[in-house]
């Protein structure tokens, strides 16, 4: 069921059993639209109906600049008809798979480009809207009831679950604030200037730096031992690493939830932001000295196949707590060289988990940004087989449900914020960010 935009599907169906049933269009799907929603709860379609408005030829160019073979699609007319797109779309992702028949999905870009090509040839939003829910029912990658979908300003959500907010300025947002101020536990937010962005730490967003990050660790040591010559713990030196763009297990996140919005505004103003909540219990939330802090910052300092090894512990460690121990001695010898008085009673539960961390203000960034982590563990979603994202799980919920806050109007979010002084100069106070601020108010 679909609601918001009321959709009848009885008058429009994806009748062509060959494009249906194909895994580089079943992937496209998933990993665009499909994969958020069933995750997340909401997903943005806005790309996908025009805001912004991609020009065939703008995508085409893109497709034939990166190589891509489905440039030849965008090189002639769209089709009439689902039969003529399967006619024109299937030899060319038969002749994909045939050069590579272990390709299990196209790239990022080649799958919004794919769903992007398919959906021009419904038309209207509400025909593309009734598409994507058709497909989505169809396509579920579990056997659970279909949830009850709504949309809203372009993004769609799961109703029952999601308390979806579309924020256009200030005032609205304190009206926000001001409504789930009371809880039980501490806040925290982080903004994002395009509501696709994965909720993960930068490690976690591609195979080779997860399977290279101790190489990455050591390297950037060795080569730049002065700058860690000062900082006695893993969380301070992934702090820092994190400060200069190494991918660590950290995800940023702020006190301050004018900060946030500040970093759902910066960028892509044509796209829809978002300001993620957290509520975190006090025993989420740590500071540098904690043991559990010390215990998952030093997972970097072992290989990936080491770091499988503990998760594999971690899964049957309350059965068998003997070999977790003996599996897991290396780190324990790992976390008592920062911290000698550390007991190995660590429980399992504790590795494959997420903590806040609010660190020690080493630097001016962090201080004006009000800037804390969360720090991930050998986390279920990344190292397992699990769907839901683990960090989801902070989410702030009322009244049961996950309140998601999408940000609008961000030009005029951003010009409001810098009357309040929060502006590049104060969320990037090194010298050169604040020297492009001054440039940009004259």
């Amino acid at each position: 069921m679909f609601r918001g935009v009321i959709i009848f599907f009885f008058f429009f169906s994806f009748d062509n059993d060959q494009l249906n049933n194909n895994e580089l269009v079943q992937a496209a799907f998933q990993d665009v639209l499909f994969q958020k929603l069933c995750t997340e709860g909401y997903c943005d379609i806005n790309p996908l109906l025009g805001r912004p408005q991609y020009s065939k030829k703008d995508i085409h160019d893109r497709l034939k600049d990166e190589g891509s073979p489905l440039d030849n699609l965008f090189a002639r007319k769209f089709a009439k008809d689902e039969w003529e797109l399967a006619e024109v779309l299937l030899p060319i992702l038969d002749d994909i798979k045939g050069k590579n028949p272990e390709i299990q999905k196209l790239s990022n870009y080649e799958n919004f480009a794919l769903v992007w090509y398919i959906l021009q040839l419904y038309g209207t939003k509400v025909r593309k809207l009734e598409k994507i829910m058709m497909l989505y029912e169809k396509w579920r990658p579990d056997n659970k009831d279909v949830p009850r979908i709504e949309e809203k300003d372009g993004i769609v959500y799961d109703a029952d679950n999601i308390d979806l907010r579309v924020i256009s300025s200030i005032s609205e947002y304190v009206k926000l604030l001001e409504l789930i101020r009371n809880g039980t536990g501490q806040r925290f937010f982080r903004g994002h200037s395009m509501i696709s962005y994965e909720l993960l730490p930068s490690l976690f967003r591609k195979d080779t730096w997860l399977d290279n990050e101790k190489k990455m660790y050591m390297e950037l040591m060795a080569r730049c031992p002065q700058d860690f010559e000062n900082l006695d713990t893993h969380i301070d030196k992934l702090a820092e690493m994190q400060h200069y763009g190494l991918p660590t297990r950290l995800l940023d996140i702020t006190m301050n939830p004018l900060v946030a919005l500040y970093f759902a505004c910066e960028t892509n103003s044509d796209y829809h932001g978002e300001v993620i909540m957290f509520e975190a219990e006090e025993s989420k939330v740590k500071y540098a000295q904690s043991d559990k802090i010390a215990m998952l910052t030093s997972l970097p300092l072992f290989t990936k196949k080491d770091q499988i090894l503990f998760y594999n512990a971690v899964k049957k460690g309350e059965e068998d707590p003997a070999h977790f121990a003996q599996i897991i001695e290396g780190l324990v010898y790992e976390v008592r060289m920062e911290r000698p008085g550390f007991k190995s009673e660590i429980k399992p539960q504790d590795l494959s988990d997420v903590t806040i961390c609010i660190p020690p203000k080493r630097n001016r960034r962090i201080d004006n940004q009000e800037g804390a982590f969360i720090v991930c563990g050998l986390i279920d979603n990344v190292y397992g087989e699990a769907k839901n994202n683990k960090v989801s799980e902070l989410r702030l919920k009322s009244e049961g449900k996950t309140i998601i806050c999408v940000i609008n109007n961000k030009e005029e979010i951003l010009r409001e914020l810098d009357d309040m002084r929060i502006n590049k100069a104060k969320v990037y106070p090194e010298i050169d960010d604040v020297a492009d601020y001054i440039k940009s108010t004259i």
